[in-house]
């Protein structure tokens, strides 16, 4: 829920072509076009929009973090069924970013 004259930010994935090799199941990526449709159909305004690929690297430091983080995940729920699904999930989005058929963007809006 945002007020009137509130802010969001988003992290969001476009196609960058007309057919993805082997999508997350239950996943859209909207083209750029298509994007900015739906955002106008939401009453959105883009502020500010970059590309992921353009922005800085996040110190080395945050890795760390971000592998203890993954590593308590995985002890904890390994076993889950929600839990691989989850990771072949985020295995197949990679796989997309890495062939450059997703972009992500990260994208400031206005209400």
């Amino acid at each position: 829920v945002v007020r009137p004259g509130g802010r969001v930010g988003l992290l969001v994935f476009l196609a960058t072509v007309p057919e993805l090799d082997n999508p997350p199941e239950g996943n859209h990526f909207p083209s750029p076009d298509g994007l900015d449709a739906l955002l106008g159909e939401a009453g959105l305004t883009v502020l500010n929009r970059a590309a992921e690929s353009g922005l800085p690297s996040p110190p080395p430091s945050w890795q760390e973090h971000i592998d203890a983080v993954e590593a308590e995940l995985d002890r904890r729920y390994r076993s889950d069924p929600a839990w691989r699904t989850a990771q072949d999930q985020h295995h197949r989005i990679s796989h997309l970013l890495e062939k450059g058929e997703v972009e992500a963007q990260v994208i400031l809006l206005a209400v």
